[in-house]
């Protein structure tokens, strides 16, 4: 069994349409580095596999169909019958942690590698969980991304990503932020913040100084990641969903979607994000357009900034819970909080006209 321990793992992680599958392509094109496309196959699956030591045909076989039964996974695009194959030829001792870093390099990716010397892991939902990971993974490194609070919420919505709460989904991006910042201050060698703004504007420094974070050497050829669209197309044809939510990668890098909320987003909901937002937007580095606490805008959300707190308290209080019943369980909650919100927006914005 090839030996996989001197290989570290690395996490791009960040709220979703923030730039974190832009930077999985920019690393994928690296000849050092192997990143699948996202599929939350180590936290779904730890629990079950991370006191296994010694894996026989049926415990193997077990973790395999599970593996490729995760979400997402078939976008991998991987050949089961010979990865099933490779399964088969891990039998013996080792740790679950270890064959997830063979799963991974068993990803058939679309860019030519040389010496593989990190794998890296995309998965937005993981933002939550850092310091289980680095229990985990002691070496492991963290880069964590994040985009105006304004445009991430109409990216959102524009793929139906989330429920298009305004309030909701600006609290989920303030306590993301608030979450890094304060895992910075614990492992302040191990976690590396980038702005989408700052990834667009000026890619081939921020990748340069990404690399020096991980400590290998840039190659250009990254910046021409998009010269393989074709091939990406053509594998993902059989998804028009994928090809629409990951369009604007299939070209060069441009500042096209920056600063959209300032033509598309009306004046209500900006005053909204605003206000939940608040100084974390600032210590960011983005400016709000309204800063001035409005009390009876606040009254109007408080219940949904509520559920919000709530939410994130039951996620990660309720870890123990198998991963399809917190799902459904958020899920669930959520269909209260639309209505709640469909029913009270006219009258918010009566309020404060």
């Amino acid at each position: 069994m090839e030996d996989t321990s001197n290989i570290p793992m690395f996490f791009i992680i960040g709220r979703p349409r923030s730039g974190t599958t832009l930077l999985r392509l920019l690393f994928e094109a690296h000849p050092n580095v192997i990143i699948p496309p996202e599929s939350p196959i180590i936290l779904n699956l730890y629990k079950k596999y991370d006191k296994i030591f010694h894996w026989d045909e049926k415990t193997i076989l077990s973790l395999y169909h599970d593996v490729i039964n995760q979400q997402y996974f078939d976008t991998w695009l991987i050949d089961k019958e010979k990865f099933k194959e490779k399964f088969l030829s891990w039998q013996g001792e080792t740790t679950f942690y270890e064959l997830i870093k063979k799963i991974y390099l068993s990803y058939p990716s679309l860019f030519e590698k040389g010496k593989i010397e990190w794998i890296g892991d995309k998965n937005p939902g993981y933002s939550l969980y850092v310091k289980r990971l680095i229990k985990i993974f002691p070496e492991a490194k963290f880069i964590h991304i994040t985009r105006d609070y304004r445009d991430n919420y109409l990216s959102l919505i524009k793929v139906n990503f989330e429920v298009p709460v305004v309030p909701l989904v600006i609290y989920r991006w303030r306590f993301a932020v608030q979450l890094v910042k304060n895992l910075k201050r614990k492992f302040p060698g191990s976690v590396y913040s980038i702005r989408y703004e700052d990834l667009v504007t000026d890619t081939e420094k921020q990748i340069k100084d990404l690399c020096n974070f991980l400590h290998i050497e840039f190659n250009q050829d990254v910046l021409n990641y998009y010269d393989k669209k074709e091939v990406l197309k053509s594998k993902y044809a059989y998804s028009d969903e994928l090809l629409k939510i990951h369009e604007s990668l299939l070209r060069p890098i441009n500042t096209g979607r920056m600063d959209v909320w300032k033509s598309e987003m009306n004046e209500r909901d900006i005053k909204i994000a605003d206000l939940v937002a608040g100084k974390v937007a600032d210590s960011s580095g983005y400016v709000r357009k309204y800063k001035k606490f409005n009390r009876w805008l606040f009254l109007w959300i408080l219940p949904t900034l509520i559920y919000g707190k709530l939410m994130y308290s039951m996620i990660l209080f309720g870890e123990k819970l198998p991963y399809k019943w917190r799902n459904w369980l958020q899920d669930f909650l959520g269909i209260f909080l639309k209505a709640y919100w469909k029913i009270n927006q006219n009258k918010i914005k009566k309020d404060t006209a």
